[in-house]
């Protein structure tokens, strides 16, 4: 009964067509293909069913779930790009029982499901990988081991493959004779893909010496870098200056070239402050009775016993009273050093070096303490008729 109906209706639909002026030989071409016609579109209607069914069903499912990994999995399309394997599933299933008599026709329709099965799985393999990544994102060790770099060079195979098998399938050839073809060329694309094989290279040191994370401050003064590392991966490092603007360094530059990590500033126990000021060489003399009066309200101890033979100066005051200054201030790091020293004099006047150590990690209150620091120095330098050392000339 059911064949007969089929027959039934193929025929009137071919009568139908010839009424409407189409040629014998072209009313067989079109009943034949309308079959496969039907079924593509019923192909697209079970595609957007399968959506329907993840983006309703699936998606309630996911977000209750206690795990993440499926989040990302949905979020970066895997489910809804692996379905639009199936109208071509379909279509191959019933494409030799539809249009048996054309075999050129189900040869060049197979040619071309294989094609957009090949390019859709490269799409899928590309979400999936996205996937990974922000996966992996979510454990602690990403920024200290970022596999950016490692998902990108597996994101450039999983291209490099899937155009080498439609190329094999535009061609007729097999992939491993067209590889082999390819060998030829390897001098052109080691030329073409030179900055992600040197990224990856500087990548795998990077992460393998453990010398540069995200979240790392670094300063690299020939690329006029200094900021928060906010990126990783293949080819270049995105890091954010502290005026908001965005630099990005090659990967392979931070093997090449010296940079500056700040990263085991905190665990250290404070960031080294290390400055100095120009004294006037000519201001420096020994103390008389009027200055030791003028120094008593600082509680200065005493430089030397009455039976030293060193005279007194009101340098040598200074220094101690900038070491007691440090060593009693709540925001200098007691346990690490603390040094006020003298250093070589210059035509510029006796640099006295201060050096000792900040735990203040944040960068602006960091400066703001030692910018603090040395307007008070320099604003008691005249209680003890010391003069900071400027040329004249410099006033002009």
């Amino acid at each position: 009964m059911k064949e007969f109906h089929t027959y039934t209706f193929t025929e009137r639909f071919r009568e139908l067509l010839g009424h409407w002026g189409f040629s014998g030989k072209i009313s067989n071409y079109i009943v034949d293909f309308f079959g496969l016609f039907v079924v593509f579109v019923v192909s697209i209607i079970v595609y957007y069913i399968l959506k329907f069914i993840i983006n309703r069903f699936l998606k309630r499912m996911i977000i209750r779930s206690k795990s993440k990994w499926d989040d990302y999995l949905y979020e970066n399309k895997v489910f809804t790009r692996l379905c639009l394997i199936v109208p071509a599933l379909i279509i191959d299933l019933f494409l030799s029982s539809i249009i048996s008599d054309y075999p050129k026709a189900i040869h060049f329709i197979e040619v071309v499901l294989e094609l957009y099965t090949a390019a859709i799985m490269v799409i899928v393999a590309n979400s999936f990988l996205n996937a990974v990544y922000h996966i992996y994102g979510d454990y602690e060790v990403a920024n200290s081991k970022p596999i950016k770099g490692y998902v990108q060079i597996l994101k450039i195979v999983v291209f490099l493959i899937g155009a080498i098998i439609i190329s094999s399938m535009l061609i007729g050839q097999s992939p491993i004779k067209l590889l082999a073809g390819l060998g030829a060329l390897s001098a052109v694309l080691l030329l073409i893909f030179k900055d992600p094989i040197l990224g990856f290279v500087a990548g795998v040191q990077l992460s393998t010496n453990n010398m540069l994370q995200i979240g790392d401050w670094m300063s690299m003064p020939s690329h006029n870098v200094d900021g928060t590392v906010i990126d990783i991966s293949l080819v270049i490092v995105k890091v954010r200056n502290w005026d908001n603007s965005i630099s990005t360094i090659p990967t392979y530059s931070l093997i090449t070239e010296s940079f500056q990590n700040w990263r085991d500033l905190i665990p250290s126990g404070g960031r080294r402050m290390k400055r100095f000021l120009l004294l006037d060489i000519t201001s420096i003399k020994p103390c008389d009775k009027a200055l030791l009066k003028k120094l008593e309200k600082y509680e200065l101890p005493e430089l030397v016993s009455g039976k030293g033979t060193q005279e007194q100066t009101n340098l040598g005051h200074f220094r101690y009273y900038l070491m007691n200054l440090l060593r009693l201030h709540p925001d200098v790091n007691q346990q690490m050093m603390i040094l006020v020293r003298q250093l070589q004099p210059t035509e510029n006047g006796l640099p006295l070096e201060l050096i000792a150590y900040c735990p203040l990690s944040d960068f602006a209150m960091f400066e703001n303490f030692q910018a603090s620091l040395f307007e008070h120095f320099i604003s008691v330098l005249p209680d003890f008729d010391l003069r900071l050392y400027q040329r004249a000339n410099s006033l002009l």
